[in-house]
């Protein structure tokens, strides 16, 4: 599915945005700063980013082949930026040595904005030329008060953030396209023969072996329905996958390491299937029957079969067109993420915090909008440090089954009235279970 959302038309741009982003890594501040704690000031900082680079170059070769001048200037301007940086991070002026932590920072802003706008259409070139001229814009009025140490924070936040979450997101693109690429169908169609009340339950469960994010879990539940399943079996596949697959919860686990992971985790996996079966349960009752129509009318059938460049062929553009989908909502979580702790003063907060119903509504609100990947969001709400784990809690359950790009998708394969339905189930089991949550483990 992901490989029809982005660059299915110019599958050439997949190979420079597969190239930028592997630089905006390895230029992050945040490389910088752990790659400092073990090799100290030294150019032994050039053969450590071009190694973090190395795994996105390969990709973007197997993808579509890197032309040889991009790859040269690429790299070039790679090892000029780290060797600038190392320069200034050398001399005395703590003035300097910050801008030496800031200059990749910047730089990766730049690569970031080129990547997401070699990947879009016409329509969201100038948006995104737009959001990275208002960042441009936002660094430089810091710049001009004289306050470093805040594009500093606000850079190593926000690319920690997405350099913690893109091993995550390449692991859960890996496994989805080899789903989609070598599971047969058949498998699916097996759970649609168990009786209802096993099904729905069985079929939520299957998540915790099927890692898929929740963009592709969008097309398998459909598939699901047109091969006989009941909607909602496949209505509740489709939201516990996200939350409860392997791949998501041992991210959680690793993003609150030291901050109640157990906890974190063992409360998403619960959460995330009580609202996947309520939201099963109820949406599909006495409307089954426009769900299948719907699904069928929107099912494009067979489109993923790989003949002619086999299946090794479409397992690479599966995984080139899901990272580069993934990856970019991360970019832009991570940074909206790092702007709330180093932009908006912590007393914006003092109200909501006094509230856990308007906390956990205010965090669910943030994750329709973000939309983030599941298999790295939670690495976006560890950061959040003014909320509690309750609301934390909340954004991760509602963000993987109820935000921007998914309501388009919704909208698109069951229809629009689904996705008043669906929020109208999700958001008060939400906000239920994140407070009792708070009162168990806060």
């Amino acid at each position: 599915m992901a490989g029809l959302l982005i660059n299915a038309r110019v599958p050439r741009l997949r190979v420079p945005g597969i190239a930028a982003l592997g630089a905006a890594v390895a230029l992050s501040p945040y490389v910088w700063m752990e790659s400092w704690r073990g090799l100290g000031f030294s150019p032994a900082y050039v053969p450590f980013h071009l190694w973090c680079w190395l795994p996105f170059v390969v990709l973007a070769a197997l993808a579509g082949g890197l032309d040889r001048r991009a790859a040269a200037l690429l790299g070039a301007a790679l090892v000029a930026g780290t060797v600038a940086a190392v320069q200034l991070s050398q001399t005395l002026d703590p003035s300097d040595r910050a801008l030496g932590v800031a200059l990749p920072g910047l730089l990766t802003l730049g690569v970031a904005g080129t990547w997401g706008v070699l990947s879009r259409r016409r329509r969201s070139v100038a948006i995104g030329g737009f959001a990275l001229i208002a960042l441009l814009i936002a660094a430089g009025r810091l710049l001009q008060v004289g306050d470093l140490a805040r594009v500093q924070t606000f850079l190593v936040i926000g690319t920690s953030i997405a350099v913690e979450a893109l091993p995550f997101v390449l692991l859960g693109a890996a496994v989805s396209a080899a789903i989609e690429v070598f599971v047969p169908e058949r498998w699916f169609a097996a759970i649609a023969r168990l009786p209802l009340p096993l099904q729905i339950p069985g079929v939520a469960l299957a998540g915790l072996a099927m890692p898929v994010c929740e963009c592709g879990s969008v097309p398998v539940a459909r598939r699901l329905i047109v091969r006989g399943a009941h909607p909602a079996a496949g209505i509740a596949f489709m939201l516990a996958a996200p939350v409860i697959n392997p791949v998501v919860l041992f991210s959680t686990a690793v993003a609150y390491r030291g901050r109640g992971a157990l906890e974190m985790v063992i409360g998403r996996a619960t959460l995330g299937l009580v609202v996947a079966l309520a939201a099963g349960t109820l949406i599909a009752r006495g409307g089954a029957g426009k769900l299948v129509d719907n699904a069928r009318a929107h099912d494009p059938g067979h489109e993923h079969h790989h003949h002619g460049d086999g299946r090794a062929r479409g397992f690479v553009d599966h995984l080139a067109a899901d990272l580069l989908l993934m990856g970019r909502f991360i970019v832009l979580g991570a940074a909206l993420a790092a702007a709330m702790q180093t932009v908006i003063p912590q007393s914006v907060f003092t109200g909501v915090l006094t509230s856990p119903v308007i906390g956990a509504l205010l965090m669910i609100v943030l994750a329709f909008f973000l939309s983030l990947c599941s298999e790295a969001d939670a690495f976006v709400a560890v950061s959040f440090i003014q909320f509690p784990l309750g609301p934390q809690l909340a954004f991760l359950a509602a963000g993987p089954v109820l935000d921007t790009k998914l309501a388009l998708l919704y909208g698109g394969t069951f229809g629009r009235a689904f996705v008043l339905k669906l929020a109208l189930v999700v958001v008060p089991v939400v906000v239920a279970g994140s407070m009792v949550f708070q009162a168990v483990a806060g």
